[in-house]
Order: structure tokens, then C-alpha cells, then sequence
């Protein structure tokens, strides 16, 4: 049965993280719009686990088993791992197809190592886990986000500077 859900642990921000550059993955889910992750099981349909993408409007959602996430199921996989081998969405398990073993961060990495591990893996979504369970999941536009209020208050300190002295 598909979740949303918004995990439940207790996320710290970094007393540092204000100085440009210096935004933990902790940082960036404390300061998400709602942070619910949307989760299903191995054995749901893919065709329920779509459907529930397109309803909660997310591009992936995490693979859950016993409380700790096993795979991540994305819009990529959709394509790649069902349309284009001709698989049948009802028939097919969400498990037969999800990327497991997937790329994670913990909570302390930086916004920016986090940015350089999507980009070297080459995904989109990246789950955020603590000793095997979720804390939240991240996009790269909530990175791109980020950065461009970074580069912004950059800006801003850069003028403060220039015309005040």
C-alpha cells in the first residue's frame, strides 16, 4: 500500500551551515516545502506505484520492506525498465524493477558532495538514511534551489560590501 509520510527523526541543522557553501543535507530537508516521502512496497504493482507518483506529483518514490528502504523506483526506471523492454505495468512487481542497491547521504554530508554524488551516479533523487533508515529524500532541484538562494546571498554580500566601503 503506498505512504506518504513525513520520517520522523530528530534533524539538526548545522550552527555553520548560514555561510555560503556550507549547507548540510540536513539543512536542505529542515528547510523542504511539507518533506513527506512517498514510499511502497516490493510487492506493489508498477502500475500502482505510478499512479501514486502521479498523484502525489513526485518523480520517484522509495521501495520500503520492514521500515527500511530496499530500492528506488523513479521515472527513469519507468522508461528504461518497463516501457522500453515492453513489460506489463500491472504484472510487473515495482521490486523487479527499482534500482537497488541505490546511492544514499547521510545527514551530515554537504549540499555539495551530495550535488557531486547525484551527478557522478547520474540521478535525479537521493534518498537521505541514517544506519538503514529514511530520514527524506532530496531532488536535484531542491540543489539547484539551494544554490541559487547561495549565489544570491553572495551577491547581496558582494554589493553590501562594494558600496559601503
Amino acid at each position: 500500500m503506498p505512504q506518504v509520510a513525513t520520517p520522523q527523526a530528530a534533524l539538526q541543522t548545522n550552527p555553520q551551515s548560514s555561510a555560503p557553501g556550507q549547507g548540510t543535507l540536513v539543512d536542505l530537508l529542515n528547510r523542504k516545502k511539507g518533506g513527506e516521502v512517498v514510499t511502497v512496497a516490493p510487492e506493489c504493482s508498477v502500475a500502482v506505484a505510478v499512479r501514486t507518483m502521479c498523484q502525489q506529483k513526485v518523480g520517484s518514490v522509495i521501495i520500503v520492506e520492514h521500515e527500511h528502504p530496499v530500492g528506488v523506483f523513479t521515472e527513469r526506471d519507468v522508461m528504461h525498465r518497463l516501457v522500453a523492454p515492453g513489460r506489463d505495468p500491472e504484472m510487473t512487481k515495482v521490486s523487479e524493477v527499482m534500482t537497488s542497491p541505490f546511492a544514499s547521504g547521510p545527514p551530515e554530508m554537504s549540499i555539495r558532495e551530495a550535488a557531486e554524488l547525484m551527478s557522478q551516479n547520474r540521478i535525479r533523487h537521493l534518498p537521505i538514511c541514517v544506519q538503514g533508515q529514511l530520514l527524506g529524500l532530496i531532488s536535484s532541484g531542491d540543489v539547484l534551489a539551494w544554490k541559487l538562494e547561495e549565489q544570491e546571498l553572495s551577491l547581496r554580500h558582494l554589493e553590501n560590501y562594494c558600496f559601503r566601503h
